[in-house]
Order: C-alpha cells, then structure tokens, then sequence
C-alpha cells in the first residue's frame, strides 16, 4: 500500500507540472499575439497627429544670427571669431544658409608665451646646431608670436543643416523652455595668415654657416596670406526665449593643414647625415646635413628651408554663442 501511495503522489506531481507548462505556453501565446495586434484608436482621436496647434518655430522663416566663437585646443594661438549665421528653413527640420566669421583677435596659449619668454633660446653655446642658441627657427624670441600662424575671413556656404529633435528643457523640474538639436556641415575657406616661405641657401647665394643673418631674421616677421579650402560641419542646441528670439550653442570643427609655429618642421631630402637613411621625413631642413653636394644640386639639405612642406594637419575647432533672430516674428502654428 505504501508503494502505491508513492507511485500515486509521484504521478499527481508530473500532472501538475505538465497542466503548469501546457498554461504557461498557452499565455505567452495569447500575450504574444496581443502584442503582435495594431493599437486601433477610435473616436475622435483616430488618426489624429501626435501633437496639435504646435508652434513650428522654423518652417518658411529665416533666422539671422549674430555670433561670437572662440578656438579650441589650439598649441599657439587662440581665435576670437566674431560672425554672423543667416539661415532660411523650408520646414521645421531643413534649412540652408552661409556662415561667416573673421578672427578679430588672437590670444597666445601659456606654451607660446613660455616659448617667448624662454631666455634659453639667447644663450649661445657653441656648436652651430645646438639647439640652446638662436635658430632659423626662432631667430629672436621677442618676435615668436608674431611667426604664429592666424586664421582671418572664415567662410561656409552652402550650410546644410538639419533639425531631428525638438522637445522642452526643464530647468530644476520647474523652468521649462522649448529647445531644439541641429546638425550642420558645408564647404568652408579659411583665410590663413602663416609666416612666408622662405629659403635660406638662395637669400644668401649658398651660405649656410650664417643662421642668425639679417636675411633669417628679417623672414620670422614675414607674413603670407592664403585660402585654405576644407568642410566644416558640427552640431548646435538652441534654447527659445519666445516665439522669435533664441540662444545657440555650437559645436564647430574644420580640420585643414597650416603652419601654426612658423617653424621648419620637415624635409624632402632623400638622404640624412650621411648615414644611408633614404628618408628624411620629421627632420626639419636646416637640420639635415647635406651629403653628396645635395645643396649644389638644388636639393634641401643643410639649410633652412620654409615652405609647403612644413604644414600639419591639425583639426580645428571652435565653439560658437549665437543670438538667432526669427523672422517673420510670428511662426506658423499646426493644425
């Protein structure tokens, strides 16, 4: 009897689990085929648009925006652009328009002022290529800053910019204004101030022992100017303080290739100090020895030689304030 009372409890337990899983497979059924179902809205909300009589702050209006924007990350210079955005949306989230800026004062980083300061760059100590002596580089360090390069005229036209996301922005869960995130991108021209490119070998019909000459310290305060062509693109969040007055910030970046030192930063020669090197890349010229009379044959070698050559990448970046102006004044509201 024992036995059969086992037998019979054991086999009630499987039941149970069985009945249990068949009512657990058949409500994931049901539920899965809920959710598979379309929500049908009836009544007078059916079909009707997520939001209604909502203010479309940037359909059919131009927007003019006065700016002010500063570099970023710059190793010598830092740029206090002032600028203007004009825009004209088509909808509330296409828009096209130029921007435009000019760098109205530069600003020194702490590295160019203890760079100019640096009483090092006096001290002569002997050997022609010691680098605690006066070099073509930086032939006098009271004119340093003034061999850095600047940026002038900045120029994005045509700007494209798109406007994904809109919403509210909640000030300590109790201020709330309307906001918006746009991104942008056009093709930019930078008008770059560098110092001139210059040659040592031929303003001093071939010496090279002299790079203190007058020649070498007259071309550290040379200047050249030049257009720099590349895309600038970055995003804004714009906060409105009524229907046609707003507040942007932006993030701004246009990577181009300059001379932001004013140094002799590399070389093309093929050989190096004699050594068998067959390249020379990262040395500057004034630094590569000349071998197998390269500097009578023309070639960089031995001699301080600024030119194209010396530019480095360098991604530039700037954050921008606008004052955004919205006209007509009134925006279209929807339906």
């Amino acid at each position: 009897m024992a036995v059969k009372d086992h037998d019979s409890r054991e086999g009630t337990k499987v039941m149970k689990r069985w009945i249990g899983a068949v009512a657990f497979l058949g409500a994931t059924a049901v539920a899965s085929s809920a959710m598979a179902q379309d929500i049908q809205i009836t009544g007078p909300l059916a079909g009707a648009p997520s939001c209604r009589r909502c203010v479309q702050y940037r359909a059919g209006r131009f927007a003019a925006s006065p700016a002010f924007g500063i570099t970023l990350q710059d190793d010598l210079n830092r740029a206090l652009i002032v600028g203007a955005n004009l825009q004209y949306h088509f909808n509330d989230i296409f828009g096209i328009g130029l921007y435009a800026g000019y760098a109205v004062g530069q600003v020194p980083t702490s590295l160019a002022n203890n760079a100019s300061q640096y009483a090092g760059l006096d001290n002569m100590m002997g050997g022609a290529m010691n680098l605690f002596r006066p070099s073509p580089n930086v032939p006098s360090r009271e004119n340093f800053l003034r061999q850095l390069g600047r940026m002038g005229l900045i120029l994005a036209l045509p700007q494209l910019s798109l406007t994904p996301l809109r919403g509210k922005f909640a000030l300590f869960q109790n201020v709330f204004i309307d906001a918006d995130v746009s991104i942008f991108a056009a093709p930019a021209m930078i008008l770059v101030e560098e110092r001139a490119n210059f040659d040592q070998f031929d303003a001093q019909a071939g010496s090279t022992s002299a790079p203190n000459s007058e020649r070498v310290l007259a071309s550290q305060t040379a200047r050249a100017t030049r257009p720099a062509f590349t895309g600038m693109f970055g995003a804004g969040l714009n906060f409105y303080f009524n229907r046609f007055l707003s507040l942007s910030i932006e993030y701004r970046a246009f990577p181009f290739s300059w001379n932001t030192s004013g140094t002799d930063e590399n070389t093309t020669a093929r050989t190096c100090g004699g050594n068998g090197m067959q390249s020379c890349a990262g040395s500057p010229d004034y630094l590569v020895s000349p071998m197998n009379n390269a500097v009578a044959m023309g070639q960089p070698g031995g001699r301080f030689l600024l030119d194209a050559n010396d530019r480095t990448f360098r991604w530039n970046q700037m954050v921008n304030f606008a004052f955004n102006i919205f006209l007509p004044t009134a925006p279209r509201i929807s339906d």
